[in-house]
């Protein structure tokens, strides 16, 4: 027969542990309408910024010659693709459901899958939960890693990342970057992202089979072919070098930044659906419990009936 006593620590046990889930499912819920007003409020502009940049690299395309004296005339420039920087984002912490499993797993199976293709991936990585699962699982080179900054991204984080890898790119230890991160698409869904932020074009296309589809979750984005037909003029003003070093700064911070408010809410939305389900969860269990307690003391309330009622016909 279960032991009384013990049947009711453990439904305490569980009560306390539904009360922190249940607290940790209000925070996010607060917090994620915040981060998803942020995703929503950014994308337009991002867009933009987008749209605008890839007519500016249409318009320079042929004036190399003029890029010379831009720190970031390098960025536009075709080169062969042998080093792949890739930037890895997930969680600082967990309690978020499957959402950092999926994010390493994927980070892996790229590292794995760029070896194989000829190429060497050199990873950024954010977020300590990527930091330390790579630390035991990957020996490919780290250009650097950042973290404590996704649960409140700001732009200084994104620029930090961005002077990262542009130094990286000059010096030559990387030839393209990408970032893998999780694309917010509603409060309980996401998607596992792989974005292609340089080279715009020439280069992407001579990477384009690296990095196909792995499976359902994998989901790669490709920056957006211009429109077919007619396109109007692009005139660059004071001077191309003005134009690209004032505008490519812009692009790549907002790419790192629009990925880091993306991760943000993604990790909250898995967060607040995985509280929801471990509160469910205690529920059930404190019901069964509360069963297993209950059918426990009627046994021992009729095993003590029988024993006095024996007792009472042993004495007559």
């Amino acid at each position: 027969m279960p032991n009384l006593k013990d049947i009711r620590r453990r439904i305490r046990s569980v009560k306390s542990t539904q009360k922190i889930t249940q607290a940790m499912k209000m925070v996010a819920a607060a917090k994620v309408k915040r981060a998803e007003n942020k995703v929503k409020a950014n994308r337009p502009y991002a867009q933009e910024l987008r749209d605008v940049f890839r007519d500016v690299f249409e318009a320079m395309k042929n004036q190399a010659s003029e890029l010379r004296g831009s720190r970031y005339g390098e960025l536009l420039l075709e080169r062969p693709v042998k080093n792949i920087g890739v930037v890895v984002m997930s969680s600082d912490r967990g309690l978020c459901g499957s959402y950092n499993a999926n994010i390493i797993k994927q980070a892996l199976v790229l590292d794995k899958r760029y070896q194989a293709e000829g190429l060497v991936p050199k990873f950024y990585l954010v977020g300590n939960k990527i930091i330390r699962s790579f630390k035991n699982y990957s020996k490919s080179e780290v250009l650097g890693t950042s973290g404590n900054i996704t649960a409140a991204p700001t732009p200084h984080d994104a620029d930090l990342m961005a002077k990262t890898l542009v130094d990286a790119f000059h010096a030559g230890e990387i030839d393209a970057i990408q970032v893998l991160y999780t694309h917010f698409v509603s409060m309980i869904s996401y998607k596992v992202t792989l974005k292609p932020v340089f080279p715009l074009k020439g280069l992407v296309e001579e990477i384009e089979h690296t990095i196909t589809p792995i499976d359902d979750l994998y989901h790669t984005e490709l920056p957006e072919e211009p429109a077919s037909g007619a396109q109007p003029e692009t005139l660059l003003e004071p001077d191309v070098v003005q134009v690209l070093d004032t505008l490519v700064p812009l692009y790549l911070s907002n790419q790192f930044y629009t990925s880091l408010l993306e991760c943000s809410a993604s990790e909250l939305a898995a967060r607040m659906t995985a509280m929801s389900n471990a509160s469910k969860n205690a529920a059930d269990m404190i019901a069964k419990l509360t069963l297993v307690y209950n059918k426990a003391r009627q046994a021992s309330i009729t095993q003590e009936i029988l024993e006095i009622v024996s007792g009472a016909e042993a004495l007559k």
